[in-house]
């Protein structure tokens, strides 16, 4: 199987990837982020700007996997929906569908992709898939469902071109291995301490795993979860700003800056870059190095590691749905 990873950030899709399938190429724009696919993945060809991609040039694939950028879709975002200056990005995911007729595609984003513009901006995403040419089969999936200690709810979507129902084509229909059923086994929800009809407002307790690690912009923090505080009797009161986890307790959802801490028994630090690669189910030191236009391998910033891993994409669910593809592209020798 060849694919094509399109909106590639460092590479969490094509980690999610059978070793022995090919990558044909990326599409990826960010400064960081190419030094690290250049790095990661020397001998695949970075086409840049999706925008500016002659497809005709571009060798054939199987399968198209991508998260177009998400920004305008997100609870914590303006929500202009896929009009914005950056979710309008999701009509070349479009374009190369339509372009290239790969058999298969996975496209992911934000769980916010579901109430933007009402749950209009979502049924033209259905649409336009639909009339690409594709049969499609979607749901919402949580990382923890694939044992990984953050809350990470991200809508994926997967289509097969044809008509048939993706479900009978791509998808073994085992009852044991629903995705719904696997969540209630193996996590247990998290006690809501506070509840709000805004998630970002929402204060969490200590019990089950925890939200997805949440973000830091310029203008203040966006959260999603409140954990643990030094002083029991106040759930309210944090220690320099931050609410904490402690060792051993399960993570946050991991954000562009991670603004989470963790509590060691006498002060509470921020986590590092590498344990939020961990939470991602990355490779350790995955952000670590890169190399530079000039060719020389350099270190990143931590800061510029945040926002990458922040931004990527849980390589284990990617697994999963491949896993599931691949029993029934065995069984109906596709």
């Amino acid at each position: 199987m060849k694919y094509f990873s399109a909106f590639t950030g460092v590479g969490g899709f094509d980690l999610g990837m059978p070793q022995d399938w090919e990558c044909v190429g990326h599409s990826e724009i960010n400064k960081y982020a190419n030094m690290i696919l250049k790095y990661r993945f020397k001998e695949v060809k970075n086409y840049g700007d999706i925008e500016k991609i002659n497809w005709k040039g571009v060798p054939d694939f199987d399968m198209f996997v991508g998260g177009t950028p998400c920004q305008d879709l997100s609870v914590a975002g303006k929500r202009t929906g896929l009009n914005g200056s950056r979710s309008r990005l999701f009509f070349e995911f479009i374009r190369t569908l339509k372009e290239k007729k790969p058999r298969y595609f996975i496209w992911e984003n934000v769980k916010g992709t579901l109430s933007s513009n009402g749950g209009w901006d979502f049924a033209r995403v259905l649409t336009e898939f639909s009339e690409a040419g594709y049969s499609i089969w979607w749901q919402v999936l949580d990382a923890t469902w694939f044992g990984i200690p953050q809350h990470r709810e991200r809508v994926f979507v997967v289509g097969s071109l044809g008509t048939e129902s993706p479900i009978k084509v791509l998808f073994k229909p085992r009852k044991d291995r629903t995705f719904n059923e696997k969540q209630e086994q193996k996590t247990q929800r998290i006690n809501t301490i506070y509840n709000d009809r805004k998630q970002v407002n929402r204060i969490y307790g200590i019990d089950g795993i925890s939200p997805t690690l949440h973000r830091h912009t310029g203008g203040g923090q966006i959260t999603k979860i409140a954990v643990p505080v030094l002083t029991p009797k106040r759930l309210e009161k944090r220690q320099n700003g931050r609410r904490f986890k402690e060792n051993g307790d399960p993570a946050f959802t991991i954000i562009n800056h991670d603004r989470n801490g963790i509590f060691d028994g006498k002060s509470i630090r921020t986590i590092t870059p590498l344990e939020s690669e961990r939470l991602m189910g990355w490779p350790d030191d995955w952000t670590k190095y890169g190399i530079d236009f000039k060719g020389n391998t350099v270190e990143l910033s931590d800061n510029a590691r945040y926002n990458l891993i922040g931004n990527g994409v849980v390589p284990q669910v990617v697994k999963g749905i491949i896993q599931l593809i691949n029993i029934n592209r065995s069984e109906n020798k596709l």
